[in-house]
């Protein structure tokens, strides 16, 4: 089957794409992956209207399209960038929409557009339950993760000093993170992402002077972070939280790695992982501080876990598992 990826390819979302489409080409699918925002690009200087974007990017489809007519598109999309029922004029094939973003995704303020689409995954069982209630298919399909790219790496004693740590963070400041970091500022906290040294974006002193970099952190570095870490920490942003949703990137990726993750508990947990013996999971903030003060010294156990979060990874969490799944819901 001719596969087309469209989707943002910059940043760690694109290294995540590139690995999630690899799952679909290791099963012998024909795979092309095209860049909605290269696709807004070109010389018309009016090019920065939305309008003239919104434009640009049906007409590079549909010339994509029509030089290599693919069976299946797949769109992984942040906002509702294209009109399905103007692509239905130029493509017949199947078209799936991809939401990594659960509840709060643009795309569900009205639901119209999604009768043009054949069908709609999310990684957030809340979502799937909503959509279901009206009517609408939706599948329920985590993140899953190249363990052969997030894999535990051996580190020279000059990369163990500066990517390791008792207890680490990778990614942006929030108000919820900002409160639970603080708890455990003295338990040998680093984070990783320039915003923390923000003054208006961390107001506490306390954890700006905790950042290891300047810049933000992606690629390989990440999984040398992850490697060189004793324990690391995964806090959802904010809406995410109110429900629990969506089993984070990170759920996957620190523990293909093979190294232990305080996670947040959302109800898509347990069916992926056990806590206790493959990740640990807090529920409130008080169980947060409460485990990461227990573990962060017993180096020993978070070995141990981290060695099971791997083999789980290995044997269930896959692209090629998820790439398998989303096929067949299509036969």
């Amino acid at each position: 089957m001719k596969i087309l990826f469209v989707a943002a390819l910059d940043g760690w979302m694109g290294i995540h794409i590139r690995h999630f489409a690899a799952g679909f080409a290791y099963l012998g699918h024909d795979v092309k992956l095209l860049d909605y925002k290269r696709m807004e690009r070109g010389l018309n200087p009016f090019a920065r209207i939305d309008r003239v974007k919104h434009a640009r990017r049906h007409q590079a489809l549909e010339k994509e399209i029509k030089t290599r007519p693919p069976d299946l598109i797949i769109f992984v999309i942040a906002h509702l960038k294209f009109d399905f029922a103007r692509i239905r004029s130029f493509f017949s094939g199947t078209v799936v929409v991809y939401d990594l973003d659960g509840p709060g995704w643009k795309g569900y303020e009205a639901l119209d557009w999604i009768r043009d689409i054949n069908l709609l995954v999310t990684v957030s069982q809340v979502s799937r339950r909503f959509l279901n209630e009206k009517g609408i298919r939706t599948e329920y399909l985590p993140h899953g993760v190249d363990a052969a790219y997030y894999r535990p790496l051996p580190l020279s004693g000059r990369e163990k000093a500066f990517y390791g740590s008792p207890l680490a963070f990778v990614g942006r400041p929030t108000a919820r993170r900002i409160r639970l970091f603080g708890q455990i500022a003295d338990q040998g906290l680093v984070l990783w992402g320039r915003r923390w040294s923000r003054r208006n974006e961390c107001p506490n002193a306390v954890l700006r002077a905790l950042t290891r970099s300047s810049r933000d952190i992606i690629g390989n570095d990440v999984v040398k972070i992850y490697s060189g870490s004793d324990l690391m920490l995964n806090v959802l942003r904010e809406p995410l939280h109110e429900p629990p949703t969506i089993m984070s990137l990170q759920a996957f990726l620190v523990p293909a790695v093979g190294t232990c993750l305080l996670t947040e508990w959302v109800e898509e947990l347990e069916a992926a992982f056990e806590p206790g013996c493959e990740l640990l999971a807090f529920k409130s903030e008080a169980e947060f501080r409460e485990l990461a003060v227990r573990y962060s010294t017993d180096k020993k156990r978070l070995r141990e876990i981290g060695a099971n979060g791997r083999a789980r990874c290995l044997a269930d969490h896959t692209h090629e598992k998820r790439a398998a799944q989303l096929v067949s819901w299509l036969q």
